[in-house]
């Protein structure tokens, strides 16, 4: 776990260098550093909804406790960098469209209601203390969650404001921002995971 620390030490600095050292959008001026980490939180939040279903496949095969512990350390770092990623969004969403949350926004709408249905699913889950509904409920969120980032439209929401950027150095600051909030999802799932695997001893 030592090893682990370092590397979230190392990643939480290259994060906030990144964010703090990273142009200024013309538009937006430095708005565009919490712009960008609310996408990364999101987009990796996403991405460690996915990596849960496919662990729940894996405990269905295995039906093991370390395996069942992984699914539910993943389910709930990805919850909780979801709902981080909703929560950053409110000041540059109160700066650009004058509300924290409009909810006129189709992926406004689309990033509450996923954070309410997996809040309520995963409740369900401690409520029943059933493995297999904490796997249907996995393999449920990781199948329609790309769909609805897919299809979900936009109104105000720019649709891609980083392929659309003309700047380079914009691009790369924005992969590495997504590259450390996945970095820092997946180490808190380690942790939490090996937590949950001492208490059992």
């Amino acid at each position: 776990m030592k090893i682990l620390k370092g590397v979230a030490g190392i990643t939480a600095a290259v994060l906030l260098l990144t964010l703090l050292l990273m142009p200024p959008e013309r538009h937006v001026g430095r708005l565009l550093t919490l712009i960008y980490l609310h996408g990364a939180l999101i987009r990796s939040g996403a991405a460690l909804f996915v990596l849960g279903g496919v662990a729940a496949i894996w405990a269905l095969i295995t039906d093991t406790p370390r395996a069942w512990r992984w699914v539910a350390a993943l389910q709930i770092t990805a919850w909780t960098t979801w709902v981080l990623g909703f929560i950053v969004s409110f000041y540059p969403s109160y700066v650009t469209w004058g509300a924290p949350v409009v909810w006129a926004e189709p992926r406004t709408r689309m990033v509450v209601n996923v954070a309410l249905i997996a809040g309520v699913l995963f409740l369900s889950v401690r409520w029943l203390e059933d493995r297999r509904w904490l796997a249907a409920a996995s393999l449920l969120i990781a199948v329609t969650l790309p769909l609805l980032l897919w299809r979900t439209g936009v109104i105000r929401h720019p649709l891609d404001p980083v392929g659309s950027s003309p700047s380079n150095r914009l691009r790369l600051a924005y992969s590495i921002i997504l590259l450390c909030t996945f970095i820092l999802g997946g180490i808190a799932t380690v942790w939490l995971q090996h937590k949950w695997e001492e208490s059992s001893l």
